[in-house]
């Protein structure tokens, strides 16, 4: 009543199957290598044979052009007047030096009358400056009634710190930018009260005139309450109801004076 087994029987290699699979697996595999193989070297071939093609159209293209082209086509005064050329740089390396040696010279003088200054006494200082004021500034222009404000930016506003002056300030830098420009020429204080807005009649208008015409205070913020608690709480704050008195010094400041 045993399990039924099988008899173990000696099969020869040549006759095995699983020796013959495992040997067409591997030829196909090899077979495969090879064809990628193949298939690399003939790219390979192709991309060298589109390079010299390319190169040797280029070649033809360039060998054209030169054949057509005509040296008087070029536009060039380089050797024109070499003379006056040469008189244009030398004025030019003479100003540049010239300049130069100003600059030099006035940093230097600067120098010399911050030093001077710094080694005044109080009286002297004040003659100095009494003899020498500063330039006043230039008059501010009153603006006009709800002027529109235009901020003139803050680059190109000064000269160039490079010798070369290529970010020098610009001519339109140096313009009034307080001036009034469009509708703010109109006097718009003769225009009726409730047209005395920004973009009045437009979807985008403003509800207020302008902060100092208005008063802006939150009287729902405790800290502007009149009543008792606050002036209960500013009765505790330190020097608030106090008047402003010298300050009398301290007890071991005095004895160590008098010793």
């Amino acid at each position: 009543m045993g399990i039924a087994m099988a008899k173990a029987v000696f099969v020869p290699k040549s006759e095995r199957e699983t020796i013959a699979e495992r040997k067409r697996l591997e030829e196909e595999e090899r077979a495969m290598e090879e064809a990628v193989k193949r298939k690399l070297e003939h790219r390979k071939i192709e991309t060298r044979q589109i390079v010299v093609e390319k190169i040797r159209e280029d070649t033809e293209i360039q060998k054209n052009m030169e054949l057509e082209a005509n040296i008087e086509d070029v536009d060039t005064d380089d050797e024109l007047n070499e003379a006056e050329e040469y008189e244009a740089w030398k004025a030019r390396e003479i100003a540049r030096i010239k300049r130069d040696r100003e600059e030099r010279e006035a940093m230097i003088k600067e120098r010399e009358e911050i030093e001077k200054v710094r080694n005044m006494t109080e009286e002297e200082r004040r003659e100095w400056e009494r003899k020498n004021p500063k330039p006043a500034p230039p008059p501010k222009q009153k603006w006009r009634f709800m002027q529109k404000y235009y901020h003139k930016g803050a680059f190109f506003q000064t000269d160039a710190d490079d010798p070369a002056a290529t970010a020098g300030a610009q001519n339109i830098y140096h313009r009034d930018f307080s001036a009034p420009t469009g509708d703010d020429k109109m006097d718009k204080t003769i225009l009726p009260k409730v047209m005395q807005v920004k973009h009045f009649g437009r979807s985008g208008r403003t509800k207020w005139t302008h902060l100092v015409n208005e008063d802006t205070t939150d009287w729902n913020n405790p800290w502007t309450y009149n009543d008792p608690l606050r002036a209960k709480y500013n009765a505790k704050m330190a020097a608030v109801n106090v008047p402003i008195a010298k300050p009398k010094g301290s007890k071991k400041l005095k004895d160590w004076e008098m010793k």
